[in-house]
């Protein structure tokens, strides 16, 4: 149910974020050497001092009587296992204002709440998430509901692999979250991302066989410490120093790129095989196995394809792993409130196929709203664009704030058809 304007409903708004130090979990306010993306005087932060394997979580909520009664929840994107638990502050920097302002600062004197959560592991988090953010949300209706104040209406805002996060909170969940906005997020499902990761990794070794000492499978438990030292420059070099070989790679894999501008070949390269070198291992020990294979895999593209097909590494997977991330990071397109994605075309880490993918999946549901943005990188927004984005995913709500993002809106790439 939306908040009402009453006096009444706005004086009890105003004592919000004092009930939520008190009621919540023990708040504290955010302290930092550097300056947050966020206003101070106006968020609580939860675990800071906790520890690096505490979860952490911040609220904000506008000044007194300005809420408007939407709760924005952020999902954040994925986050290195070997990382500490901590609140996606780099994430939430990306984007600011003309004016310098930024996304939480725009929200919140715009009169809207805010709330994320550090999830409580780091890595391939999707199935963590879905109870970390509940019991977020379940917390802050709980203490609204305390104070007697109607409860928010969630919208729930997730990038990369909280744009999956954010697509299954939606499917599940639509009595907890009354509209999502999705970006640059592998919606079409982890079994296609986990296959066009692995196949990236296994093409590329055939082709600059010099790089890894180690198959796609068989990485060494501290090879992330020897990335910025050794790989990540050793890729650089090898993909400029081989135009050749680098054409059949990105042929072979459709991997984004910029053709005529080197630079995207060695980003989009190093961006796809760091998650072989950081995250293998971890996605194996949350999948209780191996979840990628190639072993029925004919791979076209190459000067080729013979050799290549015949020097690929070839890879078994686990049965029980594919069917847990099948279980656990598939979505199903079944939506019953609005869903608005917004992703490049040209992403080198989660293809924009994904959309493709995900749009079958939810072409009958008639509440799927696809934003491409004509653009190389991955989740490179603008503000404006996010902020148009999310008050598309309002509008298709019924909800009155959307008028506040109408000139955000106005500058939003065509839906796809």
């Amino acid at each position: 149910m939306k908040a009402t304007k009453s006096g009444k409903a706005l004086l009890q708004r105003g004592v919000l974020v004092a009930a939520l130090c008190i009621l919540l979990l023990g708040l504290a306010p955010v302290a930092s050497a550097q300056s947050p993306p966020w206003p101070t005087d106006l968020c609580i932060a939860t675990g800071v001092g906790g520890g690096e394997e505490v979860e952490k979580t911040l609220t904000c909520f506008p000044p007194d009587d300005t809420w408007n009664g939407v709760l924005v929840v952020y999902a954040h994107g994925y986050v290195d296992p070997n990382e500490p638990l901590q609140l996606p502050i780099a994430e939430l920097s990306r984007a600011t204002l003309p004016d310098g302002s930024t996304l939480i600062g725009f929200l919140v004197s715009h009169g809207f709440a805010f709330a994320t959560t550090s999830y409580s592991k780091n890595g391939y988090a999707i199935e963590a998430a879905q109870e970390d953010l509940n019991r977020l949300v379940g917390g802050i209706q709980s203490t609204l509901e305390g104070k007697g104040a109607p409860a928010a209406t969630a919208v729930l805002v997730g990038a990369s692999e909280g744009g999956v996060i954010t697509v299954q909170q939606l499917e599940r969940f639509p009595d907890t979250y009354q509209g999502g906005l999705a970006m640059c997020g592998p919606i079409g499902g982890m079994p296609y991302q986990v296959q066009y990761l692995g196949d990236f990794r296994a093409v590329f070794d055939v082709l600059f066989p010099r790089i890894f000492n180690f198959g796609v499978i068989d990485v060494p438990t501290g090879a992330y410490e020897e990335w910025d030292d050794e790989y990540a420059p050793a890729i650089d070099a090898a993909i400029r120093t081989h135009p050749v070989l680098t054409n059949q790679l990105f042929r072979v894999t459709d991997a984004a790129r910029i053709p005529w501008q080197p630079d995207t070949s060695v980003e989009s390269a190093q961006q796809v095989l760091r998650y072989s070198v950081f995250a293998t291992n971890e996605l194996t020990a949350t999948a209780g196995g191996n979840p990628y294979g190639n072993e029925d895999v004919w791979y076209s593209g190459s000067l080729s394809d013979r050799i290549l097909n015949r020097r690929v590494e070839r890879v078994s997977a686990d049965p029980a792993a594919q069917g847990y991330v099948k279980d656990y990071y598939q979505p199903t397109g079944n939506l019953v409130v609005p869903l608005v994605t917004l992703h490049t075309l040209l992403d080198p880490q989660v293809p924009f196929r994904h959309e493709l993918m995900y749009r079958d999946l939810a072409k009958d549901s008639g509440k799927l709203t696809v934003l491409p943005v004509p653009r190389y990188g991955h989740c490179e927004f603008t503000a404006g664009e996010v902020l148009g984005a999310f008050g598309l995913v309002l509008l298709q709500m019924k909800a009155e704030a959307s008028s506040t993002l109408a000139p955000q809106m106005q500058s939003l790439p065509a839906p796809m058809n």
